[in-house]
């Protein structure tokens, strides 16, 4: 079976001889230093203006010289980032170094250059100088992240009863998909929102890196209720993480108006 490394290497170099090909860089966990054998296999690519299929051809060859692909899954168009994008398994690697490829064309923006939010690829090759580390627009992200927080504010305690109603039911699978969706769910973005606003869209992904040490590990207990009868007492404790996070963050926002309005 083919090692990650293997395939990186192969992709590497069948990719730098395309002249429709700029740059090539690896994100995801690469690019946040989470690598290990496990990892699937993030390619970014910068294409020539124009040459989006041309490219999307060129990477379909140069991972079927590596290995026959067991299975492909290009996203549909447009897709919900706007750049082109596939997924691979192999027929010669374990289904972990899945190849999850994205491509962006020369000369438009795009967004995963920003250090906060995807941290710093690993680069297989540049010709143009085009791999070149970008911050975060912090006021957009602390604007956005605002306006999550009030529609929160509002779904949290209105939808909070449903999984602890559907367990007194008899109707366990319902009480867990909705205790996921309508209790854990907010209660991680509102704890995105109030101690990592670059990345408060994030929802799972990252939690650990992202939040204080005692705050992560409040949400892994509540990941894991013993049962349908333990329901009712775990969104009883993410309904007091939540309340407890939510007067935080008005406490911040207080503190950042009063120090707008203070004079000079």
């Amino acid at each position: 079976m083919l090692k990650r490394e293997e395939i990186i290497s192969g992709i590497r170099e069948r990719l730098h001889e395309n002249p429709d090909i700029q740059a090539a860089w690896l994100g995801g966990s690469d690019a946040n230093k989470r690598a290990d054998e496990w990892s699937d296999i993030d390619l970014m690519v910068i294409g020539a203006a124009g040459k989006s299929e041309a490219v999307a051809a060129a990477i379909e060859k140069a991972v079927e010289n590596i290995s026959p692909i067991r299975i492909r899954f290009r996203l549909p168009t447009p897709t919900w980032h706007g750049f082109e994008q596939a997924f691979y398994q192999l027929e010669n690697a374990p289904e972990d170094l899945m190849i999850d490829w994205l491509i962006m064309e020369e000369g438009k923006p795009h967004p995963w250059f920003e250090k906060e939010r995807h941290g710093v690829g690993r680069v297989l090759f540049d010709k143009i100088g085009a791999v070149k580390e970008q911050r975060v627009d912090l006021g957009a992200c602390r604007e956005a992240a605002a306006k999550k927080v009030q529609e929160l504010r509002l779904k949290f305690p209105l939808f909070r009863h449903l999984p602890v109603k559907f367990a007194r039911r008899g109707l366990p699978v319902d009480a867990a998909y909705f205790y996921q969706a309508l209790v854990l769910r907010p209660v991680v973005d509102l704890l995105r929102c109030l101690h990592c606003v670059e990345r408060h869209d994030f929802g799972f992904r990252y939690l650990r890196d992202d939040l204080p040490r005692e705050v992560y590990g409040a949400v892994e207990r509540l990941c894991w209720p013993a049962g349908p009868g333990s329901i009712a007492t775990a969104v009883e404790e993410a309904s007091a993480l939540f309340q407890k996070a939510l007067t935080e963050w008005d406490a911040a926002e207080l503190s950042s108006v009063q120090s707008a309005a203070a004079p000079v």
